[in-house]
């Protein structure tokens, strides 16, 4: 048995095989799941229920995180944080909870494929970055961009460009803030 032959609880019609009190613990969230010799486990419980249908949602039920400006993608990039929302949009489920979480709209192609023209980036304003993830940089003169974190090396910040492939390294003097980006939405 692969897990592609394992059916979703989540998928619609399911449930409504399902009866009496095992139906009541899928609606709960802690459904037993049977593994090798039917050693029950619980499911652990997530955040953003929907209505009790046993679904996680991948987005909050409101517009209520706010898109903070525009980054460039390109190499003389830029990022003005803006003081109020330049627009509002559902707050991703790993965002649920976290003050001062935003997004901000990429242009540009130098980060593609990762990130394309009008993707929405979401921010973490407090996770701290990790080599190989992806970050906005503040700059000290509040223009920014979205780049590959390499490392801190020493007094200077390295990062990765995609298009044209390329090494970024910014003095530390230079530097606002690094955010970690925990993912986006394409356009």
């Amino acid at each position: 048995m692969t897990t592609s032959d394992i059916p979703d609880p989540t998928a619609t019609g399911y449930l409504s095989n399902i009866t009496g009190e095992t139906k009541a613990q899928f609606e709960e969230g802690q459904a037993p799941i049977l593994g090798h010799n039917s050693l029950s486990r619980k499911w652990p419980r997530k955040h953003g229920r929907a209505g009790g249908s046993g679904r996680v949602q991948a987005f909050g039920p409101m517009r209520d995180l706010p898109v903070l400006g525009r980054a460039q993608g390109g190499k003389d990039g830029s990022i003005v944080m803006e003081d109020s929302a330049i627009d509002w949009t559902f707050r991703p489920a790993d965002l649920q909870g976290v003050k001062d979480a935003f997004a901000v709209f990429v242009t540009g192609d130098s980060m593609v494929p990762k990130y394309k023209n009008q993707d929405l980036a979401y921010v973490h304003p407090t996770k701290p970055p990790r080599r190989g993830r992806f970050v906005l940089v503040e700059t000290a003169e509040h223009t920014g961009f979205i780049k590959q974190f390499v490392k801190w090396d020493g007094q200077e910040l390295v990062l990765k460009q995609y298009n044209p492939a390329h090494e970024i390294r910014l003095p530390r003097e230079q530097v606002l803030r690094v955010l970690l980006v925990i993912g986006s939405l394409d356009s």
